[in-house]
């Protein structure tokens, strides 16, 4: 879906599909919990806060110039997809 936002409209449709995302996946690891080898429900690597932002931080910092000094809101799309999964 980050692929589709090019707006402040899709950009909000975005986080509001990756809350829900989130959301089931907590719920299917409260039913059924992965292997503390493997990511959490919906490919989760990050599924709490702290491991989240530190994975953004890490991503876009790995980045460098790769992410433009203007970005835009696909690329904060991209940044919040990549902190899901990012190690």
């Amino acid at each position: 879906m980050a692929d589709r936002v090019d707006s402040k409209e899709t950009f909000l449709e975005f986080v509001g599909a990756l809350r829900a995302d989130w959301e089931t996946s907590r719920a299917e690891e409260s039913a059924q919990p992965s292997s503390p080898c493997s990511p959490a429900a919906r490919g989760w690597e990050n599924p709490d806060l702290g491991r989240f932002l530190g994975a953004l931080h890490a991503w876009t910092e790995d980045m460098g110039d790769r992410v433009a000094p203007q970005p835009s809101w696909r690329t904060f799309a991209d940044m919040l997809m990549a902190a899901k999964i990012y190690e």
